[in-house]
């Protein structure tokens, strides 16, 4: 009978080595950039649960599709809304975030750009792009904003008010900045629907600027 200690399942389908090698790689610069070292132990625990969450965001993904691909109902449109679309863009923790406001009433369009270091997740880069557009928002005095982003997973964290572990304070600052509105709202649409903040947020990421950017069409 062999002495070896079995492992408890991960409740994983499929191999680990991915995300331990992005534990490893994450950990890494934490201690490069941060100069914070992430015991052994902790990396592993994290791509363990790492990996499970996603798989069951997949699993979640495909039954919510089912019922609704956009959230909530949306509410009446007050007649001079702005429309607000955002994106991000993310590679080795840099993100390109992009919005583009469209003006209703007078056709004008207004763009912006910001770009970041430090970033872990796509994710978070999609949170901190609704963030930064929500206080450019602010900034040009827009009193009805309609958001729209194409991640679902942010749309619904949103809405709902879940705050993920992962985006507690950046979803904390869009729930604040958000009540400042006369009226504002949240919406999810596909990517070919946003293709022009999806160019912004791609264009910061490959040229990398330290500071925002506000160009008037």
């Amino acid at each position: 009978m062999s002495t070896l200690t079995a492992l408890p399942p991960t409740g994983v389908p499929s191999g680990l080595t991915s995300w331990i090698l992005w534990g490893i790689w994450t950990s890494r610069n934490s201690l490069v950039f941060e100069s914070r070292a992430i015991p052994a132990k902790t990396v592993l625990v994290k791509a363990v649960s790492s990996a499970r969450e996603w798989y069951q965001a997949q699993a979640g993904l495909v039954c919510f599709s089912l019922q609704d691909h956009r959230g909530p109902e949306p509410p009446p449109m007050p007649p001079d809304v702005v429309f607000c679309n955002t994106d991000a863009s993310w590679s080795s923790q840099r993100a390109g975030l992009g919005w583009r406001f469209h003006h209703a009433a007078t056709d004008r369009v207004t763009e912006g750009a910001h770009a970041l270091d430090h970033v872990h997740s796509p994710l978070m880069a999609e949170a901190l792009a609704m963030r930064e557009a929500m206080v450019a928002a602010k900034r040009c005095s827009f009193t009805k904003v309609w958001f729209r982003t194409d991640s679902q997973e942010l749309a619904r964290a949103i809405n709902s008010k879940s705050l993920s572990v992962e985006l507690f304070g950046v979803l904390i600052d869009i729930e604040f900045l958000s009540s400042s509105f006369a009226f504002c709202f949240v919406f999810f649409i596909r990517g070919n629907s946003n293709v022009a903040a999806d160019l912004i947020a791609k264009s910061a990421l490959h040229g990398f600027v330290s500071r925002s950017v506000l160009n008037l069409v």
